[in-house]
């Protein structure tokens, strides 16, 4: 698979409740249930096969809605079965990317917990249960569809969830009248742990945000969202009651989880990776953009996936930039942790920033090893980054005057999207293979890396090996049948560079000092003893230690890995486009950087 994206799959948009802060509007008393269920399975079933055909990987596919527990329990049945199926038949690039999903989730209401107990307890499912804290709002504004407080049936099913076997955990949606009364939410949340018994370590929250949509709906029923004010007053009120008690994980760990980097809502581009499904094939950037021309990408009944993605990608990059790049983002330290926040919001509120934008920077300050503040250089770097990625347009107004004739002069198409590096790369099988990073695999000093080439590499990192640690290059077989006719007459070749500079060349670049270059056959090298048949070995231990002499102190070296065929088509590559050779004037491949301590 070339992409792998995060699925979420809203089989109907039909809702049993009426919160009166719903961001969907009308559209869940308006959805057909009747035909999303009979359609829900095999829309689900065209999709992950049309993902899969276009090499597109749903590392996780879960449940949303409206209300999933409205459809019949034999619709949720073949849904559940069908994302169990498609974990199983992709568990290896799943557990390659880091993913271990291997049962469906669902984001639910719990007021039909019960009856599906059984189905869900069959399946593993994993449960976010949605409530509203404190419990006397939830009697209020999540009330049945003719208005009625169900909140003791609601408490019992918080009973019965606590004993669930498999994993689960609560989400509540706060506005400004949910913090009107910090204490008593504080209270319920105790209420919850020490009464009902359902662990609160697994509990998050999230703030209700401006919606036309819900507007529409509800008119003056509208909940004001919360202020910024308020999002961190509830944060101390919280860090103060639950530090250093059995909840303090939680506190630290899932509560506020939505405003960290690991989130969708930080993305630099959500477009790029996370989409919503739904059964009549229309696909959205998420729940928070459902029914919003906006953020619509297409339908997989009628547009091709990969015309979806990028389209995707587009929308976003739109919204972004029709709210402007805000002065106080572009000299945050933390604008490369939070990237200005949710594109939908932003949308919703016309707002350039993140709309929990004061409360993030206070959890980045109480976690400065999890959440560091760039320094100037790296801050006033990453600005720039993300100005010329987001807002090119800013980037060009802004952009210092051309050079004089005798500057550095390049052709006007080298920034044709066509000619970039990962363009060229992704219409050549043979660069593919050059530039990829499951080629070689090194064994150092008990770490195993994954190689990439330096020009890939978001940052650089440096190894340290001391005399006497074992170094092992795995590589895969099929690399050396890459661009050799007969894998035999190919090699294994490394270059070993040091960083004290030397000049040379027509060019008299300053460049790493070579220390050896190395070729071993391809019949020399040993099956890996780590990673499989797929996989060929060699032991660099004591060809390190050959050239120890060579090795100083506090000076890097440099490893590149590539193979003999491979390197000769680099370079005529670089011979036959002049694109290719500008953006791999340096080494391309795969290398590893350490100091060597005797």
């Amino acid at each position: 698979m070339d992409r792998a994206i995060h699925l979420l799959y809203v089989p109907t948009l039909c809702c049993n409740l009426s919160c009166s802060y719903c961001y969907l509007g009308k559209q869940t008393t308006e959805a057909a249930l009747k035909k999303d269920a009979q359609r829900a399975v095999q829309t689900l079933r065209h999709t992950l096969d049309a993902l899969k055909a276009a090499g597109v990987l749903a590392f996780n596919v879960s449940l949303h809605g409206g209300e999933v527990t409205t459809l019949p329990a034999p619709v949720l049945d073949e849904l559940f079965g069908m994302i169990r199926t498609h974990y199983l038949e992709h568990f290896d690039a799943l557990n390659a990317l880091g993913h271990k999903k291997s049962a469906p989730h669902i984001k639910t209401n719990l007021f039909k917990f019960a009856p599906f107990y059984d189905l869900f307890d069959q399946h593993k499912v994993s449960i976010s249960a949605s409530i509203d804290l404190p419990l006397a709002l939830h009697a209020r504004h999540r009330t049945t569809r003719g208005g009625t407080d169900w909140l003791p049936r609601t408490l019992d099913n918080i009973r019965l969830l606590a004993r669930y076997p498999h994993a689960k955990k609560i989400s509540a949606t706060l506005s400004a009248e949910h913090l009107a009364d910090i204490p008593a939410l504080v209270h319920d949340i105790w209420f919850i742990h020490r009464e009902l018994g359902f662990d609160m370590n697994q509990f998050n929250l999230m703030f209700a945000f401006g919606s036309e949509l819900n507007r529409a709906a509800k008119g003056e029923a509208v909940l004001t969202p919360a202020t910024p004010a308020q999002q961190q007053a509830l944060y101390a009120a919280l860090k103060a009651e639950f530090t250093g008690t059995e909840l303090e994980e939680g506190l630290k760990r899932n509560w506020f989880d939505e405003f960290k980097p690991s989130y969708c809502t930080n993305a630099a581009n959500c477009g790029e990776r996370f989409y919503l499904l739904q059964s009549d094939g229309a696909v959205y950037s998420c729940v928070r953009g459902q029914g919003i021309e906006a953020f619509r990408y297409g339908n997989v009944f009628e547009d091709p996936i990969l015309h979806i993605l990028d389209n995707g990608a587009r929308k976003i990059r739109a919204v972004h930039q029709a709210q402007g790049f805000d002065a106080s983002c572009q000299s945050c330290n933390h604008l490369s942790t939070c990237n200005t926040g949710c594109a939908v919001v932003k949308y919703q509120n016309q707002s350039g920033k993140s709309y929990t934008c004061g409360l993030q920077k206070t959890l980045y300050q109480d976690n400065p090893l999890s959440y560091p503040a760039d320094d100037a250089d790296a801050q006033r770097d990453y600005a720039r980054h993300y100005q010329h990625t987001t807002h090119p347009s800013l980037a060009f107004a802004q952009a210092a005057p051309r050079p004089k004739p005798e500057g550095l002069m390049l052709p006007n198409d080298l920034i044709d999207s066509k000619n970039a590096l990962g363009a060229l790369i992704a219409a050549d099988p043979v660069l593919q293979v050059l530039f990829s990073d499951k080629a070689f695999i090194l064994e150092l000093a008990g770490e195993t890396l994954a190689l990439d080439s330096q020009l890939f590499k978001q940052q650089r990192t440096q190894h340290t090996l001391v005399d006497g640690d074992r170094v092992v290059l795995h590589l895969r077989r099929d690399v050396l049948q890459t661009n050799c006719p007969e894998a035999i007459r190919n090699t294994l070749y490394l270059q070993l560079l040091r960083d004290t500079p030397v000049v040379y060349g027509d060019e008299q670049r300053t460049k790493q000092e070579h220390i050896f270059t190395y070729q071993l056959y391809a019949n020399c090298l040993e099956p890996s003893t780590r990673w499989g048949d797929d996989y060929l070995q060699c032991d660099l231990t004591g060809l390190l230690a050959l050239h120890r002499a060579h090795f100083q102190r506090g000076v890097l070296n440099n490893l590149f890995v590539t193979t003999l065929f491979l390197r000769e088509y680099h370079y005529q590559k670089q011979k036959a486009n002049a694109f290719y050779h500008v953006q791999t004037a340096n080494l391309p491949f795969q290398n590893v950087e350490f100091h060597y301590l005797p």
